[in-house]
């Protein structure tokens, strides 16, 4: 491995999959780029089953390696040895990770080798066995980063030490005002993502097309309460393709922090029905730029209220919701901050970071 600029910003992620985590990873490397910072991704484990992140970082000519081997025990040791290693021999500006597993490791890290580490909170579930033990440390831990980064509040009222709150975001200059008819679930089959609530949105609006896009644990249950229209596609490894069939997004979630899916979709012009949880009472303003609901009926009765709508006003809200990504989350509205951040932590002023 060649010797690296001092300048150079590390994502550091453990992915098998692509979800919230690689999206914002993604976008993250995309806009450190496009604003001249220097930037590598590393992974912490190289699966028998490529990460779909891997072929997205390949074709946008970014960046990135692998710190350890399969998906062995021995892999998180062997990423943590050569992390530690790399960090004396290349001296990064800054480690940045994302998910509890990539915090971890690099945090030891940082304390072996006094390099900067920020990490970021992206969870706002509360998770259940193994996982609880490692979120429970990844949080605890949380004061041997120069910075925490959360993407809700509600995060961070679960981090013991003092965190700032950046707004996610995406790259809207790739993106197209473009949408289609369905209604659409789009994220992991599980408790925190309700899916089962979709469904039952479904069997009040017989007549309409709804289209769940993703997998998990759930997946068996779903299929089985899915009523005729409602359809199963799997995991999406490529969204681009899928975005332009979409006219509304429903979010049923009970856990989220500010998900990705919903700024791609307002971004499209595709508007949003979601849970009160999180960001999104803070991203969506009911009845302006989307539509909020606190139960089941709620769902049904804002999509009955945005079925309501005239042409004109159904695109007016569309609109609104593309101009509220555009406005407060696109890499132009963000990375700067995030830059200020990294500025403040590389050279140990954290009282310079803006509130």
């Amino acid at each position: 491995m060649n010797k690296t600029s001092s300048s150079e910003i590390w994502l550091i992620v453990d992915s098998r999959q692509f979800g919230g985590i690689e999206t914002h990873v993604l976008q993250l490397a995309q806009g450190l780029i496009a604003h001249q910072q220097l930037v590598k991704v590393w992974l912490v484990s190289r699966y028998s089953s490529p990460s779909p992140i891997c072929t997205k970082l390949k074709t946008l000519g970014i960046n990135y390696d692998y710190l350890g081997g399969d998906d062995a025990q021995a892999s998180h040791l062997r990423a943590l040895s050569n992390l530690i290693h790399l960090l004396k021999q290349q001296r990064p500006l800054l480690v940045h990770a994302h998910g509890y597993r990539a915090s971890i490791l690099s945090k030891i890290a940082k304390l072996l080798t006094r390099s900067h580490q920020i990490s970021t909170y992206h969870a706002g579930e509360n998770p259940s066995g193994r996982v609880k033990l490692y979120d429970w440390l990844d949080r605890i831990s949380a004061f041997v980063s120069n910075q925490s980064l959360v993407v809700s509040h509600a995060i961070a009222d679960k981090i013991p030490t003092h965190s700032h709150y950046l707004n996610n975001f995406i790259d809207c200059q790739s993106i197209s005002f473009q949408h289609g008819q369905s209604i659409a679930f789009v994220g992991r089959l599980s408790s925190e993502k309700a899916p089962d609530r979709f469904c039952r949105l479904a069997a009040n609006f017989p007549s309409l097309h709804f289209d769940i896009y993703g997998t998990g644990p759930l997946k068996q249950q779903i299929d089985t309460i899915a009523g005729k229209n409602v359809h199963g596609h799997g995991h999406q490894s490529e969204m681009d393709t899928v975005w332009p069939t979409i006219s509304v997004l429903v979010i049923c979630s009970e856990f989220e922090g500010l998900p990705m899916v919903a700024l791609e979709a307002m971004a499209r012009g595709i508007v949003v029905i979601a849970s009160r949880v999180g960001e999104l009472p803070n991203l969506i303003i009911n009845g302006e730029n989307g539509w909020l609901a606190h139960d089941e009926a709620t769902f049904s009765e804002q999509l009955q209220l945005w079925k309501s709508l005239s042409d004109e006003g159904q695109l007016a809200m569309r609109v609104n919701a593309t101009n509220t990504i555009h406005q407060h989350y696109s890499q132009q509205a963000v990375i700067p901050k995030l830059l200020k951040i990294y500025h403040a932590v590389s050279t140990q002023f954290d009282s310079q970071i803006a509130n």
